[in-house]
């Protein structure tokens, strides 16, 4: 199968169009039917701008132009499959679609066109995904550190994650309190029969959670209180 690109299927030989099948519950895709079975399927656009009709002849040659034509047809379908999961930040489409074998060229212009539309957008994303992660119980660093990986620019982050830390003290009493109530379950009875182990162990929890050490001390404070005002 030389010269084939992930996103394309294998072109072997040349064949004539038996058919051009419109996809079930898809209209804006053709299958396209050679010699009697289902060869490729093309955006509608692009079988139409080409003129194919039943009974007309088609290179193999034909078909990788036609399937080349088709890739940004293809990419933004993969693209908005992939955003109807969740929703995501431009460089982690862009990976998606190199992961998939879409050129570079269809990969930047499927990423403008989907933030044309208001579906992708960073800053958009990056507040939600800092409110969602901020009430699972992770801290402001391990935050940052997870958008910065999937490619959101640090001046977008900073935004993220200030919007959270002034979203106002109720709030912020509110997460404490969620915290202290988590470290207490896990952590509660070990202090009073560990305290140096558990204060390690907490230590390590909250720093992989990306708590800061102002954090970690108040944390650790609570819980040696009540380990003592129980002995």
């Amino acid at each position: 199968m030389p010269g084939r690109r992930p996103t394309e299927p294998a072109i072997f030989h040349d064949g004539v169009v038996t058919a051009l099948v419109v996809r079930r519950g898809r209209a804006e895709r053709v299958a396209v039917h050679l010699d009697g079975l289902r060869a490729f399927d093309l955006s509608s656009l692009v079988a139409d701008g080409a003129g194919l009709r039943a009974g007309e002849p088609l290179t193999a040659e034909r078909q990788q132009e036609l399937l080349h034509q088709d890739a940004p047809y293809r990419a933004r379908e993969r693209a908005l499959r992939l955003l109807g999961l969740r929703d995501r930040s431009r460089r982690e489409i862009g990976m998606r679609l190199r992961q998939a074998g879409f050129e570079p060229g269809v990969i930047d212009e499927t990423v403008e066109w989907l933030a044309g539309l208001g579906y992708l957008d960073d800053r958009r994303f990056a507040g939600a995904y800092a409110a969602e992660k901020q009430r699972s119980g992770w801290g402001s660093r391990r935050i940052r550190a997870e958008l910065a990986a999937k490619g959101v620019e640090r001046s977008v982050v900073d935004e993220a994650v200030a919007a959270r830390e002034d979203a106002g003290s109720g709030a912020s009493e509110e997460a404490d309190a969620a915290l202290e109530d988590v470290v207490r379950r896990r952590f509660g009875g070990q202090f009073a029969a560990d305290p140096e182990g558990a204060e390690r162990r907490l230590a390590g929890f909250l720093a992989r959670r990306g708590y800061d050490w102002d954090t970690i001390g108040r944390m650790t404070r609570v819980l040696r209180a009540a380990a003592a005002s129980e002995a």
